[in-house]
Parts: structure tokens; C-alpha cells; sequence
């Protein structure tokens, strides 16, 4: 094996113990891009755009203004190579911003911050929806095979570091839920002196009427301290 691969190889395995390390998709997100601007030549600036079911997609991590500038061009233009990247689970490349057919109001703006080249790439995984990791370069044709295949690379590490990290936030939240759902039957029974099957019935009862998720009236039950149908629960956004 060459220095380059031994290299490679090392970089590869810090990403994933420092991918590991984090607590959140969202700072996962965050080191990806980071390490993508400083490990693939001819990468100026690296973002990622995840795609919400009923909403805009939002800008989920960036490393540069002006990227984060180019990434909301696609959103309020409503095309660009990362929409179709994350839809459609294919790498897109722009070689040379300036001479773009398909995305011509996209390319323009691009090209105005300073643009050359691009490469989109799908992460399907991303907790459970479509997420385009973009890498930017500044000047036209930045990116050869070896840098693409590398920002692949990046890409299937980071979709593996993302799932793991919604499933420990999902674990998480399961968890809180149960504590608060706990805590609300608890004050229940002891006010009412019925059962905890009883107590919890109220909880869903109240929750059916108000169509108000069941964490949320508990949560609201524990903090006023009143039956679940006299709160007034704060609603989820």
C-alpha cells in the first residue's frame, strides 16, 4: 500500500471516531462538511441541504457564507443540482458554472458569488430523508475522478454516521417521553387514588380530544400540576 492510500485510510478512520463522538445529526452534519473542504482537492466550500416532507429543504450545515448563499439560491429558485441530487439518489455534476444549460437561473447566481464547479451528492440514509452533500470549487473543472470518488467516500461515511446518530436521538427522545408519561400517571394516582392504567387512560383521553400528541399533555400535566383535560398543552411545531 502507498503513502497516499495509508493516508487516506488514517483520515478515514479519525472522520469516523469523530463522527462517532457526536451527539446530534446536526453536528455530524457539521464535521462532514468541515472534513470534506480540507480533504478533497479542489473544494472551496462543502454544505449539506436536507429535503423535509411538507416544507422547504433547509440548509443543514454549511462552511462559508457565500455557500450557504448558493444553497439557498436552490431553495428560493426552486431548481439546482442538489434538489435533484437528493431526489433523485444520483451524483450531478456542473464542470463549469458559467456555461450551465439546466439550471440556468441557479448557474447565473452561483456564478455571481464566485462559482466555477460543482458536484452534488445524494445521502439517502440521512435520518430517514433525502440529503444532498455539495461540494464547491472556484474554479471551472475543479474536480478530477479521484476527488469525486473521494467525496463518495465522504458521502456513504457520513450517511452511515447520520442514521446512527438519529437512531441514539430517537432512543433519547423514546425515553424522555416515557419519563414525562411516568411522572403525569404518577400525580394522577395520587390525587385521584386510581390505578396507573386509569391514570394513563386520562392522559390518552385528553390527548384524543385535543388531538395534542400524549408527551405533550403529559409534559403539561407535570408542569401545572392540573388534570389533563384542564391544561392547555404546548402544541409541536
Amino acid at each position: 500500500m502507498d503513502e497516499s492510500a495509508i493516508k487516506l485510510a488514517r483520515m478515514l478512520a479519525d472522520l469516523a471516531q469523530q463522527l462517532n463522538e457526536k451527539d446530534s445529526w446536526e453536528r455530524t452534519l457539521a464535521e462532514v462538511v468541515e472534513a470534506v473542504q480540507w480533504a478533497v482537492d479542489g473544494c472551496d466550500g462543502a454544505g449539506a441541504l436536507l429535503q423535509r416532507p411538507k416544507g422547504e429543504p433547509e440548509i443543514s450545515a454549511c462552511t462559508a457564507d457565500w455557500v450557504r448563499l448558493c444553497d439557498r439560491a436552490q431553495v428560493e429558485l426552486g431548481e439546482g443540482p442538489t434538489l435533484d441530487a437528493s431526489t433523485g439518489h444520483s451524483v450531478v455534476r456542473i464542470p463549469d458554472m458559467a456555461h450551465e444549460p439546466r439550471w440556468p437561473r441557479f448557474a447565473a447566481r452561483a456564478h455571481g458569488l464566485g462559482v466555477g464547479s460543482m458536484i452534488a451528492l445524494p445521502m439517502p440514509s440521512t435520518v430517514g430523508l433525502p440529503c444532498s452533500l455539495n461540494v464547491y470549487g472556484t474554479r471551472p473543472r475543479a474536480f478530477d475522478a479521484t476527488a469525486e470518488e473521494l467525496a463518495l467516500i465522504f458521502a456513504a461515511h457520513a450517511s452511515v454516521a447520520l442514521a446512527g446518530a438519529r437512531v441514539q436521538e430517537t432512543l433519547e427522545a423514546a425515553v424522555a417521553s416515557r419519563q414525562v408519561i411516568g411522572e403525569a400517571c404518577g400525580i394522577l394516582m395520587e390525587r385521584h387514588g386510581i390505578t396507573s392504567r386509569q391514570a394513563f387512560d386520562m392522559l390518552v383521553r385528553a390527548s384524543q380530544h385535543m388531538n395534542v400528541k400524549l408527551r405533550r399533555i403529559a409534559e403539561a400535566v407535570v408542569r401545572t400540576g392540573r388534570d389533563p383535560g384542564d391544561v392547555v398543552p404546548r402544541r409541536d411545531c
